[in-house]
């Protein structure tokens, strides 16, 4: 397992400047976009994997990697990736799901408990008619969905324990059908924001919490405007590394080859990395100040979902075949 240190992070994002320079131009030249910090370890490797893509096709194809939402919010760039004025970038499934509806399928709530869970759906049969969907909406993907994390809630209000805890609570979601409508059937306030505007909105009290990967809350300081932090693993979400059909189908084979094999590897080590990071994020934020607990007993959050026929409506959107390939998985939610 790779470890994110000080040094590695400095030797990663600084690699276009450290590695050796190629005389001409490249003949191939990429953007790739994403709005984790140059610190997230999908970044770290996202780097690297398009310094191998430079170094072993011999400085023919260039991949410059924008972090930090460098060339816009992860809606706008979700077009420009379909459209052409951008490449490729990472962007996660409840996003996605905008665009190509079942990709709600790997984060609905209390379905997974576990990783050997998680990469059952992530690299089977649910995977399969997911990527299918992405192609017909318009974007092709790597065959490694990355890791984010299971999500978890924080706030300023106080601990959650049970589903009335969360009655009325007005949390950011992200424009993404499956969470707005989670926190819709909980109880909660939903509001639709994009991170770039959490932060702020936390500190003002125009939300009074947030739900995501604890490494989000690390990594963009999230802990400095909340209190509390409920360990609920409600739901997962991963990242899609998504890529522009007719960019990649311009490129020789070898190219279309060694992209697809470079970013896999990033995938692969990022799940990796991603287990260790969200962990230590946890302690992190505890010891920044603020209070943890873990939701030991979700039974009150699932019995409220059922009886609002949350997963019944949820059955009939993502249709039989993606249903019955996330039940397979997951056991019966209905």
């Amino acid at each position: 397992m790779h470890t994110i240190t000080r040094r590695r992070v400095a030797a990663l994002a600084g690699a276009s400047v450290l590695l050796p320079r190629f005389a001409r131009a490249a003949e191939i030249n990429w953007k790739f976009t994403s709005s984790q910090p140059p610190t997230h370890p999908s970044t770290i490797n996202y780097v690297a994997a398009a310094e191998r893509v430079k170094q072993k096709s011999g400085g023919k194809f260039e991949i410059t990697v924008f972090h930090s939402g460098q060339l816009g919010t992860d809606i706008d760039t979700f077009t420009q990736v379909r459209i052409g004025g951008v490449q490729m970038m990472v962007l996660s499934n409840v996003i996605t799901a905008t665009a190509a509806a079942t990709g709600s399928a790997l984060s609905m709530p209390f379905a997974f408990s576990n990783y050997q869970q998680i990469w059952a759906a992530a690299d089977g049969k649910l995977q399969d008619l997911l990527r299918e969907d992405l192609k017909k909406a318009g974007y092709l993907t790597t065959n490694k969905i990355l890791d984010s994390g299971f999500h978890q809630i924080t706030s300023n209000k106080g601990p959650i324990k049970t589903v009335a805890d969360l009655q009325g609570m007005k949390l950011r979601a992200p424009p993404s059908p499956i969470q707005v409508s989670t926190w819709k059937a909980i109880g909660a306030a939903p509001a639709s924001m994009n991170f770039s505007e959490l932060y702020t909105a936390l500190q003002t009290g125009v939300v009074d919490g947030q739900e995501s990967p604890p490494s989000l809350a690390r990594t963009t300081r999230l802990y400095e405007v909340q209190k509390y932090m409920s360990l609920t693993s409600h739901m997962w979400d991963g990242w899609y590394t998504l890529i522009n059909p007719r960019a990649f189908g311009k490129l020789p084979k070898d190219m279309q080859d060694l992209v697809m094999a470079e970013f896999d590897q990033a995938g692969v080590d990022v799940r990796k990395e991603m287990l260790t990071f969200n962990k230590d994020a946890v302690a992190f934020v505890a010891e920044k100040g603020v209070q943890v607990n873990t939701v030991e007993d979700t039974s009150s959050f699932k019995q409220k979902l059922k009886d609002v026929g949350f997963y019944s409506e949820w059955k009939e959107k993502l249709g039989p075949d993606v249903w019955n390939a996330l039940q397979e998985v997951s056991g019966p939610l209905v």
